[in-house]
């Protein structure tokens, strides 16, 4: 993928996560920051990483696996 169609599909990202889960996202250069209650996660890129780091608060622990699957999924789906 080049450098806008990744910035595309991290902004359709945190439009997703925005509509599905609530919270807000913001767009900053090559970094997607997602806030919600406890989750904090940012996505950033470049011509050859994605790279993605979440951080979950206590609550939001006990669904680490569903998180790190749905991302993955995410990835699979959408990074060529």
């Amino acid at each position: 993928m080049d450098k806008a169609q990744l910035r595309a599909m991290t902004e359709e990202l945190g439009q997703k996560l925005k509509a599905k889960f609530g919270g807000d996202y913001r767009l900053e250069g090559d970094l997607v920051h997602y806030k919600y209650s406890s989750v904090d996660a940012k996505v950033s890129f470049d011509e050859s990483t994605v790279n993605v780091d979440v951080k979950l608060g206590l609550l939001m622990m006990a669904l680490k696996g569903m998180v790190e699957s749905e991302v993955n999924k995410y990835l699979d789906e959408h990074v060529v």
